[in-house]
């Protein structure tokens, strides 16, 4: 099926499909504490159900990207909808957190696969200075999801149960399937040989033996960790440790978001006068003074006192807003150098976001304390380390 879509329109349709997985993470967040409730259970075990949807997110990358490559991109998206479907109604239905646990892991899986085909089809259809630019407004719909999901499960909660949230999932998974399956094209040229784990095997091996490819691998990979970092620790800093009121957290997190759009939104106009690499080199520089700047506040201010927060919170929003320009650009730079295996290329890279990022989350889970030290230092080694391999490995020999 040939798309009669403008690029734009195409774009917004993508990231549409994409924003499944932002909705069916970041939604149900405010219903957290009333599911451990509902379940006879403790806060740690529904935490778990995001930890174990990470996985299976990661795994269903992995799964889907040579898939899509070879069978298509509507061939993988379309099942991928019906297993989140699927799991999404064993949630609703769930007797137990265990179920739930299990459900999401499942959910995760088809969300992989919906993923893996939006950068695929930008892929398919774009290259260079435009894919930058295409990629640039797929993630600033994507951070609008951002925005507005916690509100919406906000909302969800106050006039039903926590089981409304996935019922909203589910009905936004058929909107998606019905935009897979008559909207998206398909690529150009779909491969007809047989499928191997040679096959599979040598598209991974492409991308993780490229050193620039695995640059920007890293470099992205540790950048958006930042990110992770500070949502995983958020809570305890805003709420216990600054002593922000619960209404307010929300507006916290929610600045970050914008801030971030904006610097994407910013990211087409600068594609005019500077390359996506230089780019890149930009948005680490504001990301590592921006984490270094949080890391000293802690000493400045040790009794942590009220007003710190409106120095923290600037700070903050530039670490997490960088990304906005880093997050686009690698994705480019990195895809340019694949070109049948866009689709495994793809898994590659967002696996690796995911998995980096749970681990470091795990990370500051095990170094928890009663100040912010470990997450401002993990923060600040993360950028470091997207530093380094963004200066060390990316260039061209």
């Amino acid at each position: 099926m040939k798309a009669c879509f403008s690029p734009r329109v195409l774009v917004i349709l993508l990231a549409a499909v994409a924003s499944l997985t932002p909705f069916a993470t970041d939604t149900y967040l405010p219903a957290m504490p009333v599911m451990a409730i509902w379940f006879g259970t403790h806060n740690g075990m529904v935490e778990m159900t995001l930890g174990f949807f990470f996985l299976g997110y990661a795994m269903g990358q992995l799964i889907g990207g040579p898939l899509s490559d070879h069978y298509g991109r509507r061939m993988i998206g379309g099942p991928g909808v019906i297993i989140f479907l699927l799991a999404t109604v064993a949630i609703i239905r769930a007797p137990n957190i265990e179920i739930v646990i299990l459900a999401r892991f499942v959910q995760a899986v088809g969300c992989g696969l919906i993923t893996v085909i939006a950068p695929a089809v930008i892929r398919d259809s774009f290259s260079g200075k435009e894919s930058a630019r295409m990629f640039a407004l797929i993630i600033a719909v994507m951070m609008l999801t951002r925005l507005i999901a916690p509100a919406l499960g906000v909302v969800l909660l106050n006039f039903f149960d926590w089981r409304m949230i996935f019922v909203f999932l589910a009905g936004y998974a058929m909107v998606s399937l019905s935009i897979i399956l008559l909207c998206l094209p398909e690529r150009k040229q779909p491969l007809t040989e047989r499928l191997s784990m040679a096959k599979v095997w040598n598209g991974y091996r492409r991308v993780l033996t490229n050193r620039r490819s695995v640059g920007y691998m890293i470099t992205q990979a540790f950048s958006i960790g930042v990110m992770y970092i500070f949502i995983t620790g958020s809570a305890f800093a805003y709420i216990t440790y600054y002593g922000i009121s619960t209404d307010m957290f929300p507006l916290l997190l929610g600045a970050n978001i914008i801030i971030l759009i904006i610097f994407n939104r910013l990211n087409p106009l600068l594609l005019k006068t500077f390359s996506p690499h230089q780019l890149i080199g930009a948005g680490i520089t504001i990301q590592i003074l921006a984490s270094a700047a949080l890391w000293s506040v802690q000493f400045i201010d040790p009794h942590h006192t009220y007003h710190n927060i409106y120095l923290v919170v600037p700070i903050i929003m530039l670490a997490i807003g960088a990304s906005g320009i880093i997050t686009p650009n690698s994705f480019a730079c990195f895809l340019e150098d694949f070109g049948d295996s866009s689709g495994s290329a793809t898994a590659t890279i967002v696996t690796c976001q995911f998995v980096i990022g749970a681990i470091l989350s795990a990370i500051l889970g095990m170094l928890h304390s009663d100040t912010i030290g470990p997450m401002t230092t993990l923060m600040l080694l993360s950028s470091i380390i997207s530093v380094l391999s963004y200066r060390l490995l990316t260039h061209r020999n």
